[in-house]
């Protein structure tokens, strides 16, 4: 399932062990704390298990699983952003 994941950090070092998590399950960065990727369900909640072990209590991390359906529903304005799963997922 699609997901988008999007994050805020106080510090700078918390943030990228957070970067560094979402990028090893394949998300790519569309934004500078706004992350997407396809992801399974169990995926999905071993990422939400590793983020919840990095965050500190100034941090805040959004996980939105998004349907195919409405994923297809997509609107883009702006500067094209591939959408392709051309990232290698490391484990």
């Amino acid at each position: 399932m699609y997901t988008i994941v999007s994050f805020d950090c106080k510090f700078k070092g918390n943030r990228e062990n957070i970067e560094r998590t979402l990028q090893r399950y394949g998300l790519r960065k569309l934004q500078p704390l706004l992350y997407a990727g396809d992801l399974e369900n169990g995926e999905r909640e071993t990422l939400t298990e590793n983020i919840s072990k990095i965050v500190k209590q100034t941090d805040s991390v959004l996980i939105v699983p998004i349907c195919q359906s409405c994923f297809t529903k997509k609107e883009k304005c702006g500067r094209e952003i591939k959408f392709d799963n051309d990232l290698y997922r490391v484990y």
